[in-house]
């Protein structure tokens, strides 16, 4: 039931925004900041319109570092805040209630990083509220051999109409 609701809510959202099924699948399972296209030949950004060259991959710095999972950390990040999502009006109306399951990145920076995975969604902009509220999550970094990571968690909102 729940497979054939999220494909009615996909094929929906492709015929709203005039794009195919399949951008639709892949806009509703993950949320990435854009980036700029790459030179094939030397795998490196190509400039801005300004001029300026953005960071490839191989040119971050030693806190920017791929994200692990808790396993491969000697200290879990530690949440100190999970600000509540707000529950929007049309979802109300329609009486929409689940959990929205996100799969989320606590840099070694201390930030949310933009790029997460929806591992459960709702409709009718439950979904955007509960990244929103992702976005704003205060934490302290894990750590592996003493040094903070980034690290990949699972977060969970609950909506029930009481």
């Amino acid at each position: 039931m729940k497979r054939m609701f999220r494909l009615i809510l996909i094929l929906l959202f492709a015929v709203a925004c005039g794009g195919s099924s399949t951008e639709a699948r892949a806009q509703s399972r993950r949320v990435r900041r854009s980036e700029p296209p790459k030179d094939e030949r030397t795998g490196k950004s190509e400039p801005s319109e300004d001029g300026a060259k953005a960071e490839t991959k191989d040119e971050t710095k030693a806190g920017d570092d791929k994200p692990v999972t808790a396993g491969e950390t000697t200290v879990r990040a530690v949440i100190r805040a999970k600000p509540d999502p707000l529950y929007p009006r049309g979802a109300r109306r329609y009486r929409v209630q689940g959990e929205v399951k996100l799969r989320i990145i606590l840099g070694a920076d201390g930030k949310v990083r933009e790029e997460m995975d929806v591992l459960e969604g709702l409709p009718y902009g439950v979904t955007e509220e509960a990244i929103r509220a992702a976005r704003r999550i205060e934490f302290e970094p894990a750590r592996k051999n003493g040094r903070p990571v980034s690290q990949y968690v699972t977060v969970i909102y609950h909506f029930n109409l009481h």
